[in-house]
């Protein structure tokens, strides 16, 4: 059995990667949401789906905490509603996953292994049923970033998922694109950052997004300056 230090110096470690986490994947969630080709039909569960990541953006773009609160709470209930519809719609149990890690940071509830295996459900059940579903990528790709390796944290399964989700999501993935320059760089590859970073840039610029857009510039300069 680990000595009582060690345990309890692992359960600090994961509650701070744990905020940090769900602070990350919910980024991720409200920048690239999944949309249907307005030439499909759309039932009603995705109806319901892309409403409740709408929700989400709105919480994302709103100054006002009331607002944003009121905002994220209503998308996870219209994910819930989407999943009622249709428990097969990948879109859905990802706006719920995303919707509730913003409800959870906002009402200062303190992440443990049980909110973080109750997220994950919901983020492998997007993926169990749409493999291809670039957000949720992206947020598993950040879940094996920040877990430290002790509770499942893995660089080489973050940067597969990550540039998997660069790849299907090409002219959109600027959160992902960021993360994985932020990997490659940590592993001592920042060649490879930099290609990553200019698109970003572009991105963040065309979808006017200054937080990444910020964010993506102040790693090029740091990169720049080695």
């Amino acid at each position: 059995m680990a000595p009582f230090g060690y345990r309890q110096h692992m359960i600090a470690r994961f509650t701070f990667g744990a905020v940090k986490l769900l602070l990350l994947l919910v980024a991720v969630a409200v920048t690239e949401a999944t949309a249907q080709s307005a030439e499909q039909p759309v039932s009603q569960a995705q109806k319901l789906a892309l409403e409740s990541l709408d929700y989400l953006r709105r919480g994302e773009e709103t100054t006002d905490l009331k607002l944003k609160i009121e905002a994220y709470r209503r998308g996870v209930e219209v994910a819930q509603q989407a999943i009622r519809a249709d428990d097969l719609n990948a879109d859905a149990h990802f706006a719920l996953f995303a919707n509730q890690g913003r409800v959870m940071m906002h009402d200062g509830f303190v992440p443990n292994p049980l909110t973080l295996v109750e997220a994950n459900r919901e983020l492998n059940r997007a993926l169990e049923l749409n493999p291809n579903h670039a957000d949720a990528l992206a947020a598993k790709g950040g879940m094996y970033r920040q877990l430290p390796w002790a509770l499942g944290g893995s660089n080489q399964k973050a940067s597969e998922y990550l540039a998997r989700s660069v790849e299907l999501d090409y002219d959109n993935a600027c959160a992902a694109r960021i993360e994985l320059a932020e990997l490659y760089r940590d592993l001592g590859y920042p060649d490879r950052s930099i290609p990553l970073l200019e698109k970003a840039v572009e991105i963040a610029t065309r979808d006017k997004k200054p937080d990444k857009l910020l964010r993506a510039r102040n790693l090029l300069r740091e990169l720049s300056a080695r």
